[in-house]
C-alpha cells in the first residue's frame, strides 16, 4: 500500500506484502488482545487481498490455531497460499456475493484483516461493512492514517468509527526503503470508540527482517 507505487489498478505486479513486524505490534498490543477476546484463537479469519500470505504467517505467530481464508485476485499465489494450509478461494473479494440467508451466526468471519490498495480502500470497507449485515466482528485494516482526513470519507468514517493503531514506525512494502506516509490499523467493530493507540517502535534490526 505504498502512497509513491501503488495505485487503483489491480494488476499482478500489485504485490506490496505487509512487513511481519506491523501485524505483530497489533495483535501483541494488549488492547487489542483483549478486544479481540475469544475471536484471536479457534477463529474464522479471512484475508481479502491475501497475497503470497505475509499476514497470515505473520499473524499465526501470535495465535497458531486461526482458521483462515486467504482471498487473491493473482492465480500465481496460489501454491504460497495453499502451502499455508489454508482455505484459498481464487476470487476477487470486491466482485464476491456474501448469502446471509442461511448462516447459522450473525456473521459470516470473527475477523478480517488486510493490507488492500488505497485508492480501493473504501470499497473493500463498504463491503466488509455495509452488506445486509456487517461481514466480521472486527474489520482491521492497514491504512495511511491520513485516510481520517477526507471529506469524501467523512461521513462513512462518522457513521463506523474505528479504533486506530498507529505505526510510529514507517513500513517498507518493497524492502527498499520508505515512502512519505504515516500508517496506522483501523479497527472497525462494536465497541469502537475513535481510541487513538500508538503502538511501540519496532528496532531497525527487527524492522530489517521484515
Amino acid at each position: 500500500m505504498s502512497s509513491t507505487n501503488r495505485g487503483g489498478q489491480r494488476t499482478p505486479a500489485d504485490n506490496y506484502p505487509t512487513p511481519t513486524w506491523c501485524v505483530r505490534r497489533l495483535l501483541e498490543e494488549k488492547r487489542m488482545q483483549a478486544a479481540l477476546s475469544w475471536q484471536a484463537r479457534d477463529a474464522n479469519w479471512c484475508e481479502p487481498c491475501a497475497g503470497d500470505g505475509a499476514i497470515i504467517r505473520a499473524a499465526n505467530e501470535v495465535y497458531s490455531s486461526i482458521k483462515w481464508t486467504a482471498m487473491e485476485i493473482r492465480p500465481e499465489c496460489q501454491t504460497d497460499l495453499h502451502s499455508l494450509g489454508k482455505t484459498f478461494c481464487p476470487q476477487d473479494f470486491l466482485q464476491t456475493s456474501f448469502d446471509f440467508e442461511f448462516l447459522p451466526s450473525t456473521r459470516i468471519y470473527d475477523v478480517i484483516i488486510t493490507n488492500p490498495p488505497f485508492s480501493l480502500a473504501m470499497e473493500f470497507l463498504k463491503q466488509c461493512l455495509e452488506l445486509e449485515r456487517p461481514l466480521a466482528w472486527h474489520v482491521i485494516f492497514l491504512l495511511r492514517l491520513n485516510f481520517l482526513a477526507s471529506a469524501q470519507r467523512n461521513e462513512f468514517l462518522r457513521k463506523h468509527i474505528p479504533d486506530v493503531y498507529v505505526l510510529p514506525n514507517r513500513p517498507s512494502f518493497d524492502k527498499k526503503g520508505t515512502d512519505s506516509i504515516e500508517y496506522a490499523w483501523f479497527h472497525f467493530h462494536k465497541y469502537a470508540a475513535g481510541a487513538l493507540i500508538v503502538l511501540p517502535v519496532t528496532s531497525l534490526e527487527e524492522r530489517k527482517r521484515g
